[in-house]
């Protein structure tokens, strides 16, 4: 059985390929995820740096007023584009009439 260079290199390639999928796949199952730098305890003297469990609280209560108010106008606003369709829909009816009555008498 003779082996040319051709198939030769087109065999180690493939082998060489399918070995780096393998290593890969071995390194993607067996790897942890390590955080880098490990995250560091807040300390007594780092705390004016950071919110407060109040502050947090009232910025939370805060924000749910904020978004019931903009909850509220939106209904408001829906009530009267509603309202306003129903006069529109009206005005349109009479102006139909109207139309319907200048062109019979002519």
């Amino acid at each position: 059985m003779e082996v040319d260079g051709v198939n030769l290199a087109i065999g180690g390639g493939a082998v060489s390929a399918i070995a780096g999928v393998v290593g890969a796949l071995i390194k993607a199952r067996l790897g942890k995820t390590k955080l880098e730098p490990t995250p560091l305890p807040v300390t007594t003297e780092k705390a004016p740096k950071y919110v407060t469990v109040q502050e947090f609280n009232r910025h939370v209560a805060d924000n749910e007023r904020d978004h019931e108010n903009l909850f509220a106008r939106l209904n408001r606003n829906d009530m009267v584009t509603s309202e306003i369709n129903g006069k529109l829909t009206g005005i349109q009816a009479d102006l139909t009439l109207i139309k319907d009555k200048l062109f019979k008498t002519r």
